[in-house]
């Protein structure tokens, strides 16, 4: 705690040179980073207890609670490529060192599981409202492929309410916007507010 307290002081003293606009910025990441820390340590001792038969406990705990703060960051949860700085030192180069290192890894996967077990999963982001919700689902909706019926072989369409043929359509200067054989006609972009 007294870590933290010394980071805190030290970010503020920082930050205070600068605008207002940054100070409240880091001040307020620094706070969703103590929250975090806090979550991670309770999340610790509420889920500890199933896992007390483990060959290297402390790892595993560090690994579960940088799993859950990764999550609580925003993060997906899913394990790093590379374990954090500490583990690339020398005495983790031996069989049980690499031991360890898979212990923090198996740490972290439970740990970002219980994060989003315990409904953190979506902590990190920001809600929108419904209707900016709906716009983006119709903007990521695909066009139609065939904005004018169906289209068969020969280059005819069927009339959908009356059943009769039709000529495909054709543009101002002749040309088929609907290819009758693909590669003898160039394909032409048409949209329907053209």
């Amino acid at each position: 705690m007294k870590r933290i307290t010394i980071k805190m002081l030290l970010l503020a003293m920082t930050i205070g040179f600068s605008g207002c606009a940054s100070m409240s910025d880091g001040i307020i990441s620094c706070e969703m980073g103590i929250r975090n820390h806090i979550l991670a340590q309770k999340a610790w001792g509420h889920w500890s207890w199933c896992y007390d038969e483990l060959e290297f406990p402390f790892h595993f705990a560090k690994g579960f609670k940088d799993g859950y703060r990764n999550v609580l960051d925003g993060g997906s949860g899913c394990q790093p490529t590379l374990p954090p700085q500490c583990y690339w030192k020398p005495q983790f180069q031996t069989p049980e060192g690499r031991c360890k290192i898979n212990a923090w890894f198996d740490g972290f996967s439970h740990g970002a599981l219980a994060a989003k077990q315990d409904g953190y999963g979506a902590m990190g982001e920001i809600p929108i409202s419904p209707t900016a919700r709906t716009n983006i689902q119709v903007a990521r909706t695909p066009a139609p492929n065939n904005i004018y019926g169906n289209v068969y072989s020969e280059g005819e369409m069927l009339n959908v309410n009356d059943g009769q043929l039709l000529d495909p359509p054709v543009s101002a200067e002749g040309i088929n916007l609907v290819p009758v054989e693909s590669g003898n006609v160039p394909q032409i972009n048409v949209r329907p507010y053209e």
